[in-house]
């Protein structure tokens, strides 16, 4: 059986490269993406996940600051060829913010990234005690990120 070829894919302006890498930029900055340092040795690798959508992907930044062998695990990233994604360009722009942030805590490291999501997610839907300050209300779904997988 023979099988038919897909026509070939256009190939984006340098224009729309341009705009689609602005677009990028913008989502990073405007969407809720939660940036996480897993380590930074031998180089950055970046936890980078959307609350919104329930997604969690990795960014390796192994020439940071040169951008020229960054990369996501993100589909957008694999399928577009413009060397960036939203999640790529929110993991640039944390790391330079944040130069000297220590990596992850050993406890976390050994906590799936998803389990421990999920469970701050689970905090947060949990009924916050109006009477106590904004920074304590968030304090208690973050202290996940400190406790023992066990408890």
């Amino acid at each position: 059986m023979l099988r038919k070829r897909s026509p070939p894919r256009r190939v984006p302006t340098s224009a729309e490269n341009r705009a689609a890498v602005a677009d990028r930029r913008t989502r990073a900055i405007e969407e809720p993406l939660d940036v996480r340092l897993r380590t930074r040795d031998p180089y950055p690798i970046l936890e980078v996940r959307n609350p919104l959508h329930g997604t969690l992907y990795l960014v390796l930044l192994p020439e940071f600051p040169d951008r020229a062998s960054d990369l996501c695990t993100c589909t957008d990233f694999a399928r577009r060829g413009l060397g960036t994604c939203k999640h790529l360009e929110a993991g640039i722009r944390w790391i330079r913010g944040h130069a000297d942030a220590p990596p992850l805590k050993d406890p976390v490291s050994r906590m799936s990234p998803v389990t421990t999501w999920k469970e701050i997610d689970r905090r947060l839907a949990g009924k916050p005690d109006a009477a106590d300050p904004e920074a304590r209300r968030l304090r208690r779904p973050g202290a996940v990120l400190f406790e023992s997988p066990s408890g």
